[in-house]
């Protein structure tokens, strides 16, 4: 289901309020900005950059646009140098140049084994990241996978005989699909074209196909006993499940969501995967001496490839012809040709293998046993070649926390392609690795939950045609935003606007006059652990006249990147000026912004003011 797609849907509504459009030129380069309404309301929109050469109008490919949106409080129009100045703040990315909207971002989530589902920002500059909501299950949660669009989240519940579905947009639990109890809704996974969900009831020898559309199951289906694990052809026609107690694959027809029949194949089989270039399937048993190959077109066995027992994990390669075949018990990898169905290579990986991921240039392997990942690049790969490298990743493998092994992965591939987050769930926490390093380039806190699968959520602009840059926002409130635009290569900054009429703000709209903020002791001397007074004055953006009387001025002291920050109501001393009485634990550079909840100005909108605090001896630490 494409971004477009759902675009069209939202006009053919007739319901959507009017898209906003804006167009720039530069150096011989056109960029025509829109957002799109996809609700009544408003509040979902999508976000198009069309860039093209502004004189023969051919679309430019291959670019990496990066777009922001910040709420506007002045009544005037940014001048270029405040719009590059301003982007280049948004870069930086900390809380106090945080956007409105940020169309370069992804949230990790976590499915942890308290019940709950974790959005975090690791973006963030901070020590720690930013843990930006969190959503409570009814029951813990086994596997998990989002939609097409990003817009929802499937959540297996196997004690309740649930699917929980979250709404990614307002990060709430929006309905629980009941399956039945005693079904142990387990593994779940989504068709290529996004239609159905598709669920196994290990607990029933049955599988369930949830439409994504309407929420509704569409379809129950009687299969074989055992776990269930899915894999789809690419034009959604067949579902393919396995049943691991009966030595056989089911067979579905996806048109008529019924059974053709059941495909014998080795004990035990679990893996089963996809394979692009071959237009086959591949089902690894963990009990038999071959992995099998099923022809679709036929629905039958169309080889066997030999493998020894324990193959657990089976995966293509983002090009879809070579695959990786995991051994548990003999803590091997094996690389597989589906060209010839037949090993092209084994090596060996630490102990119990279990978990394989993808980058668009490596291939990342998980072990049970050891607190090392294993790295292998795709090049040398296909090439018949393994040349693994092992980073470390905590001090605790896996198996220190058996609790916390499930069907959901704990390696996540971010959108930029070059790196991964892998979870600890032993250490409670993730770690961020870059390809090209020797150790991850940081930790991200889980904030004392226990993970149990890790998922990103890109809402990144992504090349959705050539030339076309989209992706799906959630629009904070009404009124005017700036929509800053970067591209590195060829090099443009622009700052363009949208004028934004929410239904729900118009019906209680109240005229707010904007304000701007005077600090009173910029360059002020402070000394650390000594009381100190921030005064300043709030004024009418445009008028420039004293606001006095307000209840709700709030002041937010940080020390980047995050170490120390603290919050304070202000004190109205009339005449528009406002104070708070601060103690500075020690001597640094702090920033300091200011928050008017009855004005909608929030800590983001305005930026801070740099502070400089000595120590008793004058001294600023970290100053500069």
């Amino acid at each position: 289901m494409s971004l477009l797609w759902l675009a069209s849907t939202a006009f053919a509504t007739g319901a959507a309020p009017p898209a906003v459009h804006d167009h720039f030129e530069q150096a011989g380069i056109a960029v025509d900005f829109t957002l799109t309404p996809m609700s009544s309301a408003g509040e979902r929109a999508l976000a198009t950059f069309w860039v093209s050469d502004a004189h023969g109008g051919q679309a430019l490919t291959g670019l990496h646009p990066l777009a922001w949106m910040t709420a506007v409080r002045a009544s005037h129009l940014e001048s270029e140098a405040a719009c590059r100045a301003k982007t280049k703040s948004l870069l930086d990315a900390s809380l106090a140049n945080r956007a409105d909207v940020n169309l370069n971002g992804y949230l990790l989530l976590t499915l942890n084994g308290d019940k709950t589902v974790s959005f975090i920002n690791p973006q963030v500059t901070f020590n720690q990241t930013q843990l930006e909501s969190i959503v409570e299950l009814p029951a813990p949660g086994a596997g998990w996978t989002l939609t097409s669009n990003s817009d929802a989240l499937y959540v297996t519940l196997p004690s309740a005989g649930a699917v929980a579905v979250i709404d990614t947009a307002t990060r709430k639990l929006i309905e629980t699909i009941p399956l039945g109890d005693g079904t142990l809704p387990t593994r779940i996974s989504l068709q290529p074209d996004g239609r159905y969900v598709w669920v196994g009831l290990d607990g029933a020898r049955a599988v369930v196909a949830i439409d994504t559309g309407s929420r509704k199951v569409a379809a129950r289906i009687a299969v074989s006993a055992g776990e269930h694990n899915f894999a789809f052809t690419d034009d959604s026609r067949f579902a393919y499940v396995t049943n691991s107690g009966a030595e056989s694959v089911s067979a579905i027809d996806i048109a008529t969501l019924a059974r053709q029949g059941d495909i014998a194949v080795g004990r035990g089989p679990a893996a089963i995967t996809y394979g692009a270039k071959s237009r086959q399937i591949y089902v690894a048993a963990a009990d038999d001496t071959a992995i099998t190959v099923i022809d679709p077109d036929k629905q039958q066995v169309a080889g066997r490839i030999p493998a020894q027992p324990g193959v657990v994990a089976l995966r293509f390669d983002p090009e879809g012809r070579f695959a990786l075949a995991v051994n548990q018990r003999e803590s091997t990898i094996t690389v597989l040709d589906s060209a010839t169905n037949a090993a092209l290579v084994s090596g060996p990986v630490p102990s119990g293998p279990d978990e394989i991921a993808f980058s668009g240039g490596y291939a990342y392997v998980r072990s049970l046993g050891s607190a090392t990942f294993t790295l292998f690049g795709l090049a040398e790969l296909r090439q018949g070649r393994l040349s693994p490298v092992r980073v470390q990743a905590g001090s605790q493998p896996p198996n220190a926390a058996p609790e916390a092994q499930g069907p959901a992965a704990m390696i996540a591939p971010t959108p930029e392609g070059n790196s991964v987050l892998i979870a600890n769930a032993a250490e409670k926490m993730a770690f961020y690795y870059v390809e090209g390093m020797m150790v991850p380039m940081g930790t991200l806190q889980m904030y004392g939950r226990q993970p149990r699968g890790l998922l990103v959520l890109d809402h990144s602009l992504r090349e959705v045609e050539p030339g076309l840059y989209a992706t799906t926002v959630t629009l904070p409130r009404s009124g005017r935003f700036d929509v800053p635009l970067l591209i590195d290569q060829p090099r443009l900054v622009h700052c363009f606007t949208a004028t934004i009429a929410l239904q729900a703000d118009e019906a209680k709209a109240k005229p707010i006059r904007a304000v701007a903020i005077q600090p009173l002791f910029s360059g002020a001397r402070l000394t650390a652990q000594k009381p100190a007074e921030l005064s300043f004055r709030i004024v009418d953006a445009v008028t420039r006249q004293p606001i006095a009387g307000l209840r709700d001025v709030r002041l937010l002291a940080v020390e980047p990147p995050g170490i120390w920050q603290q919050r304070k109501w202000a004190r109205d001393l009339g005449n528009g000026e406002y104070r708070v009485d601060w103690i500075f634990p020690h001597a640094g550079v702090y920033q300091v912004g200011v928050s008017v909840a009855s004005r909608s100005l929030g800590f983001a909108d305005l930026p801070f003011t740099t502070v400089l605090v000595e120590d008793l001896s004058g001294k600023k630490r970290g100053a500069r």
